[in-house]
C-alpha cells in the first residue's frame, strides 16, 4: 500500500476521510477475497443460516450513501429489536467489498460489541461469513485482541453491535478506542476509519453523536414486510403490566400479602393456553431469586408443572435447544442475567414471559428484555408480555419522532434531562476529550416549551374545552369519561401507577408521553383525601 500522501491531501486531511490507494497484486487479491466472502454468503443463504432480506439490503445501501460522504466518519443505525440487523450487517459487508470505487480489505472488517456476551459472540459467527468470523469481539476482546490489530491500519470498518452497552465514557469502548488512537479526528480521516454503530435503543449514545457535526450521520433502519415491534404487540393485546412476584421486605423478613395475587394472576394465564407451553420468568439476583422461585411453586404446584433454571451457572448452553422441543407439560423457565438484547428465542412453543418487576425501571432494560425477545417477523400471536407498559409507549414515541422529540422521559444509563430535554450523558459518542472536534460555532441554548394546563371542574367542561380548542388538530373523540372508585375518589394513570393523585404531583409530571400530537387527561385533588378539591386537567402542547 502507498504511503505516499500529497502536501494537497494532507492540507484536507482534518476535514475529509484520505482514500487509500492500492497496488494492482492488492487489487488482484481483494478481488479474489471478494470472491470467495460472495460464496460463503451465498451457503448462508442455501443452507438457512442466514439470508438477506430486501429492507436489509436497502439499509446497507443507505450506509454506503453514507460513507460515499468523505466527511462522514460514524453512522448510527437504528434498528428496532429483532428486525435483521445482523443480516444488515452482512448485506453492509457485501456491498463494500462490491465497491470499485472504495473497496475495504475483508481483512480490515471488524466486528465488535460492548457485551461481555460468548452467546452474543458465537450467534454472531454463525451468521457471518467465515472470512469475517476471527475478526468478532466481544467486550473481553477489545483491550487487547481488537486494539492490537486495529492501530494503525488504513481503510477500516469498524461495525458496532449493541452499542447501548458499557457506553459510558470511563468503560471498555471509550478506552479501547482510545488505546487505540481512535479518538482523533485527524487520525480517523487520515487512516479512513469508519465507524457503524447498531442499535435498538440507542439511548445517549445518539444525541451525544450529534455533536459530530457533518463527521455523522443517523439513518433510521425500517423494518422488513410482517415485522412485529414491541408496540405491535401492545395494541394487539399482548402485553400486560407486570407485578412483583417476589414481594420480600428485608425489615419484617415477611411477603407482601400482594403477592399472591399476583402469581395468581401468573397461574391464570398460564392455565389458559390449551396445550403445554414454555413459560420464561426473570427474577430478582442473589436470595431474592430463590424466594421468587418459592412464591411462584407455591401456587404453580412442581407436580404439575415442569421448572428449570436458566443462568450462567446452568447446564442449560443455548436455552434453544430447550424451547425448539414441544414441552409434555407446562414448563417454567426461570432466567437470571440472561436474554437481556441480541439474543434470538425460538417462539413456536412459548407462552407467557415475565419480565423481573422494578420501582424504576430502566427504559432501554425493557426494551430490550423480555419484550424485544419476542419482537421480529416469527412472533408467535399467542405470547403474553409482562412488562412495563409505560416504557412501550416511551419507546414508540421516541421511534415515531426519530428520536428527535426531546421532551420523552426516557430513562436509561446514558441519559439525563436538563431543563425538560433529553441529553446524552457521556457516552464513548460524546466529542470531550476527543481531540480535533471542538467548534467555533456559538453554543445554541436549547428553549424548553411548557404544555398548557386547562383546569376544569366537571368532565363535560374538558369534553367541551377539547372539541373547541384541540379537535380540529388532533381529531378524535376526546377524553373517555372516567368514573370514581368504590370510594367516590377518582384515579389517574401516571408511569403505569393507578392512584390518586396530587395538583403538585400531577403538575410535577405534566410533560411525561406528551408530544405535539397527544394530551393527556388527570383527575387530581388539591387535597386527596378531600373529594372536593376535585380538578380535571387536560395538558396539552
Amino acid at each position: 500500500m502507498s504511503d505516499n500522501i500529497s502536501s494537497n491531501t494532507l492540507e484536507i486531511a482534518l476535514r475529509t476521510r484520505v482514500r487509500c490507494e492500492y497496488a494492482l497484486i492488492e487489487q488482484e487479491i481483494m478481488r479474489n477475497n471478494l470472491s470467495i466472502v460472495l460464496t460463503q454468503i451465498r451457503n448462508l443463504e442455501l443452507t438457512g443460516v442466514s439470508k438477506i432480506f430486501p429492507n436489509q439490503e436497502l439499509i446497507a445501501a443507505q450506509v454506503i450513501a453514507g460513507f460515499k460522504d468523505n466527511r462522514v466518519i460514524n453512522i448510527m443505525v437504528v434498528a428496532q429489536t429483532q428486525s435483521g440487523k445482523t443480516g444488515s450487517m452482512e448485506a453492509t459487508i457485501k456491498k463494500f467489498m462490491e465497491d470499485s470505487g472504495e473497496p475495504i480489505p475483508i481483512e480490515n472488517i471488524y466486528i465488535i460489541t460492548g457485551l461481555s456476551s460468548v452467546e452474543w459472540k458465537a450467534q454472531t459467527i454463525e451468521r457471518l461469513p467465515d472470512s469475517v468470523q476471527s475478526r468478532v469481539f466481544h467486550r473481553g476482546d477489545l483491550p487487547k485482541t481488537f486494539v492490537d490489530e486495529i492501530r494503525n491500519k488504513q481503510n477500516v470498518l469498524i461495525i458496532m453491535d449493541e452499542i447501548q452497552v458499557a457506553a459510558k465514557k470511563g468503560q471498555t469502548i471509550r478506552k479501547s478506542f482510545e488505546a487505540a488512537g481512535l479518538l482523533d479526528k485527524q487520525t480517523l480521516y487520515r487512516n479512513d476509519v469508519k465507524i457503524l454503530e447498531y442499535t435498538a435503543t440507542p439511548d445517549g449514545t445518539i444525541y451525544d453523536l450529534m455533536k459530530w457535526g457533518n463527521a455523522s450521520k443517523k439513518i433510521m433502519a425500517e423494518a422488513g414486510e410482517n415485522y412485529v415491534s414491541s408496540y405491535d404487540l401492545y395494541e394487539r393485546g399482548n402485553v400486560r403490566q407486570y407485578k412483583d412476584l417476589c414481594g420480600y421486605d428485608r425489615h419484617t423478613h415477611t411477603i407482601h400479602p400482594s403477592i399472591q395475587n399476583n402469581v395468581n394472576e401468573l397461574k391464570q394465564c398460564i392455565d389458559s393456553f390449551e396445550t403445554p407451553r414454555y413459560h420464561i420468568i426473570r427474577t430478582q439476583n442473589g436470595s431474592l431469586h430463590n424466594i421468587t422461585i418459592d412464591n411462584i411453586k407455591s401456587v404453580l404446584t412442581p407436580e404439575n408443572y415442569e421448572y428449570i433454571k436458566y443462568d450462567r451457572t446452568s447446564e442449560m448452553n443455548d436455552i434453544n435447544n430447550t424451547l425448539i422441543k414441544k414441552p409434555k407439560k407446562h414448563t417454567i423457565i426461570f432466567v437470571k442475567e440472561m436474554l437481556r438484547c441480541a439474543k434470538t428465542l425460538i417462539k413456536t412453543y412459548l407462552g407467557v414471559v415475565y419480565e423481573r418487576h422494578t420501582m424504576n425501571p430502566d427504559d432501554a432494560t425493557i426494551i430490550q428484555g423480555l419484550v424485544g425477545r419476542t419482537t421480529g417477523y416469527d412472533t408467535n400471536p399467542y405470547v403474553i408480555c409482562f412488562t412495563n407498559i409505560d416504557s412501550i409507549i416511551k419507546y414508540d414515541t421516541l421511534w415515531k419522532s426519530n428520536f428527535e422529540d426531546k421532551t420523552v422521559q426516557w430513562k436509561s444509563k446514558t441519559t439525563k434531562f436538563v431543563r425538560g430535554n433529553i441529553q446524552g450523558c457521556k457516552t464513548f459518542n460524546d466529542t470531550v476529550g476527543m481531540v480535533g472536534f471542538e467548534t467555533d460555532e456559538p453554543v445554541v441554548e436549547i428553549q424548553t416549551r411548557e404544555p398548557v394546563i386547562t383546569k376544569r371542574a366537571t368532565q363535560d367542561e374538558i369534553k367541551k374545552y377539547y372539541n373547541e380548542n384541540l379537535k380540529p388538530r388532533l381529531n378524535g373523540r376526546g377524553p373517555n369519561r372516567k368514573s370514581p372508585d368504590s370510594n367516590g375518589l377518582f384515579k389517574a394513570t401516571i408511569r403505569s401507577n393507578t392512584r390518586v393523585y396530587s395538583w403538585e404531583e400531577v403538575r410535577s409530571e405534566r410533560k411525561q408521553g406528551l408530544t405535539d400530537n397527544n394530551y393527556r387527561l388527570y383527575p387530581c385533588y388539591e387535597n386527596p383525601s378531600d373529594s372536593t378539591t376535585l380538578e380535571f386537567w387536560l395538558i396539552h402542547y
